[in-house]
């Protein structure tokens, strides 16, 4: 590759190359869902909304708009091209980093490549998936997650935003913002009300929705919009997750929607931090985490991973009524599971979703924080962001000549600080119980690899939960070849002792690969007290919070 960009850079006329369009390396993607390709839905619909990422591929000012569409915006031109096969992209919005753009309702299916010329530069081409429907819901926050963009339809005048303070009502008419039904006649003209043939699910909480509408919305060329009832049964919350099926295969990203019984704004009694966190609070929370993972994936001897660690954030939130979101703080209602999709590996530290919103307010609360047990002392620095992170306490491996340093073991731990210039110094005591790990009951014992089918779903089985605290199931999987990770997280309702995590929570988890080493999968099941945090006091801090949970997980193959 260095041996043909040497060769471009002789023959091409003087500063050419460095005025050339590029598009980022996996930069063509969903423009409601942002889904990377490699993963299930991670392909542009014909007819949709799609986004393309890169630097030079147009004017700093996006010109305005109007019937109809052109293919050519601010001397941008998007080619779209399989074999000897060229169609051209409509662009609605141009800049140098970013084109919106819908792919044509003619665009031939399965891989193509994508080329952006400005000014009559063309760039080097991009690779997409084009297929008849895959849909993206757009949020509120434009990142693919958190509230999505619904309307309570309370009225033909009268269609609020859904919002934790503004929530839907089981029963509620509902209208969704999003793209990817398919293709139509003319993608270039206002469009008229009509139903794609694409067959369109909803789901909320995990139960199906009534559709009363799925098709372009008047509104917008390449903009789809349906209409919906909020199932009777659907769980109460403020993040209740939302996600739409097409042609009963392919899944939508998860955004979430507020839901109460009486159109009072939204709580969330298993959650302890939702109400602080949506009033703008200035919060303190501080996760003491052990997890125990039996590690049999592609490995010639399974061996048993134990790893002690801690999570540590202090920040304030935009206050109601906009929709704040964080995927460390909002979690779904019990008895639903939510998901994540990115770019990268979410299990080899890269950041979770939504978990460093840019409209948190992070606070200073000074380093190290200092934990003490019996076992000895752990300093954790703070970065200079002050961002939220997690931080390694100890960890011990099957066969390993190294000795074991698990530190979060049953007994009193004190937390102290100094304090910073916007939280105080303080210190706190927590008790970890002597049963701080369920047991999850009916996984295989090694050497029989568990191995889960994303289209029925699977049941975890366990005993030994903390009293009165939620369970959750977590996990996901990783494709190394295409950088792109999903997970989902479920929480079962209080007292339960087994959940089926539904094929609609799978639906994004890319396939384990024929060669394991290509890819990444696990699934996690343990106890985190979100609803009886242990509390601690700071000048600065509205609200200080202990949890400490644990964690039986093992590695799975994704089929």
């Amino acid at each position: 590759m260095a041996r043909v960009l040497c060769v471009l850079a002789l023959v091409m006329p003087s500063g050419l190359f460095a005025q050339m369009p590029q598009i980022n390396n996996r930069g063509i993607v969903n423009a409601a869902s942002f889904m990377p390709a490699g993963l299930p839905a991670g392909s542009i619909a014909r007819g949709s909304l799609f986004s393309i990422f890169g630097t030079r591929m147009g004017p700093n000012s996006s010109p305005t708009l109007a019937f109809p569409l052109s293919t050519t915006l601010g001397g941008t031109t998007v080619q779209v091209t399989q074999g000897s096969t060229t169609v051209n992209a409509i662009p609605v919005f141009v800049s140098p980093g970013q084109i919106n753009a819908i792919m044509p309702s003619t665009a031939p299916l399965g891989t193509v490549s994508v080329y952006v010329s400005f000014n009559s530069i063309k760039s080097p081409p991009g690779r997409a998936t084009v297929t008849a429907a895959s849909f993206g819901i757009f949020s509120i926050n434009g990142a693919g997650l958190g509230p999505g963009v619904l309307q309570d339809s309370v009225s033909a005048t009268n269609t609020p935003v859904n919002l934790p303070s503004l929530p839907a009502q089981p029963g509620q008419v509902m209208i969704l913002y999003g793209t990817g039904l398919g293709a139509v006649a003319a993608d270039n003209v206002a469009p008229t009300a009509g139903t794609p043939t694409t067959k369109v699910e909803v789901f909320v909480g995990g139960q199906t929705a009534s559709v009363g509408y799925s098709g372009r919305s008047p509104c917008c060329a390449g903009l789809d919009e349906v209409v919906f009832t909020v199932p009777s049964s659907a769980p109460l919350g403020c993040w209740v997750p939302v996600q739409i099926r097409t042609s009963g295969t392919t899944v939508s990203n998860t955004t979430t929607m507020a839901i109460s019984a009486d159109g009072a704004p939204c709580s969330d009694s298993a959650n302890a931090l939702t109400a602080s966190f949506l009033a703008g609070k200035k919060i303190g929370l501080i996760g003491l985490l052990r997890t125990d993972v039996s590690e049999d994936v592609g490995l010639a001897k399974s061996g048993q991973v134990t790893t002690d660690a801690a999570m540590l954030t202090f920040q304030q939130e935009n206050p109601l009524p906009a929709a704040p979101f964080n995927a460390i703080l909002s979690l779904p209602p019990p008895g639903s599971c939510t998901g994540y999709s990115a770019a990268g590996d979410l299990f080899d530290g890269d950041p979770l979703p939504g978990a460093d919103d840019s409209g948190a307010k992070f606070l200073n609360a000074g380093t190290p924080l200092t934990i003490s047990s019996a076992a000895g002392q752990r300093s954790l620095g703070r970065p200079a962001s002050n961002a939220r992170n997690f931080q390694p306490l100890g960890y011990t491996y099957t066969g390993s000549l190294v000795p074991s340093s698990l530190f979060l073991n049953a007994g009193s731990l004190t937390l102290s600080a100094p304090g910073g210039p916007d939280v105080g110094a303080f210190q706190a005591g927590i008790t970890v119980p002597s049963a701080f790990e369920l047991t999850w009951t009916n996984q295989p014992s090694p050497p029989s690899i568990l191995t889960i089918t994303r289209s029925q779903g699977f049941t975890v089985n366990w005993s030994g939960a903390p009293p009165g605290q939620p369970v959750i199931i977590f996990g996901g999987g990783v494709d190394l070849p295409s950088n792109s990770s999903a997970v989902f997280a479920c929480v079962a309702p209080v007292g339960s002792s087994s959940f089926t995590v539904p094929a609609i929570a799978l639906g994004n988890i890319p396939a384990t690969r024929r060669n394991l080493l290509k890819s990444k999968g696990v699934v996690y099941v343990g106890a985190l007290p979100a609803s009886n945090p242990t509390i601690f006091s700071a000048s600065g801090l509205d609200l200080g919070a202990i949890v400490t949970g644990a964690f039986a997980g093992r590695t799975v193959i994704f089929q």
